[in-house]
């Protein structure tokens, strides 16, 4: 994933509640990281809570792990715009270890975009598509 151009990059602190009896970053905690990481990028980009003009469920996410996080390792995850369909938005992830730069995990999240009642599938409004591949991102 490295060689991918990189959407945004948002660093964060391992905390004590992250970590499970073992002293390392419980495996479900990486899903909240990549939750914060994408919420940064959408306030980057000019949206609140979602993807600009658009609210998105996700629908798909996956996570391979590859080294443990510690308490008080800066991460650093890296969001990429990996593709843009006709009602979905899918991003990949890098996980960081600022300081060594070792690759601690990759993930993928399918994001589809619904009404605002969140129960209907609409297409990617155009603004947003625009906004997206602004960002330097493939289509």
């Amino acid at each position: 994933m490295s060689g991918m151009p990189t959407a945004f990059t948002h660093r964060l602190a391992v905390r004590f509640r992250d970590c499970d009896m073992l002293g390392h970053v419980n495996n479900a905690v990486y899903f909240t990281y990549l939750e914060q990481a994408r919420l940064a990028w959408w306030r980057h980009l000019g949206s609140g809570t979602g993807f600009p003009g658009a609210n998105t469920v996700i629908v798909h996410a996956s996570f391979d792990y590859r080294a443990p996080a510690f308490l008080n390792d800066e991460l650093d995850i890296r969001v990429t715009l990996a593709g843009i369909g006709r009602t979905s938005v899918t991003l990949t992830y890098e996980v960081v270890n600022a300081a060594t730069g070792q690759t601690l995990g990759e993930a993928r999240t399918v994001n589809v975009t619904v009404d605002g009642s969140g129960t209907k599938t609409i297409p990617v409004p155009d603004h947003t598509r625009a906004l997206l591949n602004g960002a330097g991102n493939p289509a």
